[in-house]
């Protein structure tokens, strides 16, 4: 069984790096096989990124839909994520990062991100101010 993607009017998603839009009421579409799937609400626009972490994943991000480029993107996320375990001293943010990694490393953009969330959360209440964006909103099988 694929994975179903519901899009109501207007809503995107992106898939193997293609942006996919839907013009009609609303659109079910099923990916069949392994596929790098990003939704709209998931995907963080460059002038959104204002913390370290979210650099992070935007860099993992773009790893995800921008597939022909992800050595260029891997060097810039290794930069940051490098940056990030620098700047963080909580055993458990940097458990999560050293999954992150992991994830990263095994191709698994999508999980990075899912897993980058609880980060994020760390990140929102360390440095006291809302986010640019609520990555993940909702965990997708």
């Amino acid at each position: 069984m694929g994975l179903n993607i519901r899009l109501l009017h207007g809503d995107k998603c992106v898939i193997n790096g293609a942006v996919i839009s839907c013009k009609s009421q609303r659109a079910t579409i099923s990916v069949e096989n392994y596929a790098h799937v990003i939704r709209g609400p998931d995907i963080l626009n460059p002038d959104d990124v204002k913390t370290p972490t979210q650099h992070v994943y935007f860099v993992i991000q773009l790893m995800l839909i921008d597939a022909e480029n992800v050595d260029r993107h891997k060097l810039h996320y290794n930069t940051v994520m490098g940056q990030l375990r620098y700047a963080l001293e909580n055993a458990e943010v940097l458990e999560a990062l050293a999954r992150i990694e992991g994830l990263v490393e095994s191709g698994d953009f999508y999980a990075a991100l899912r897993e980058l969330k609880s980060v994020l959360a760390y990140e929102e209440r360390l440095l006291g101010e809302a986010p640019a964006m609520h990555p993940l909103a909702e965990a997708h099988p």
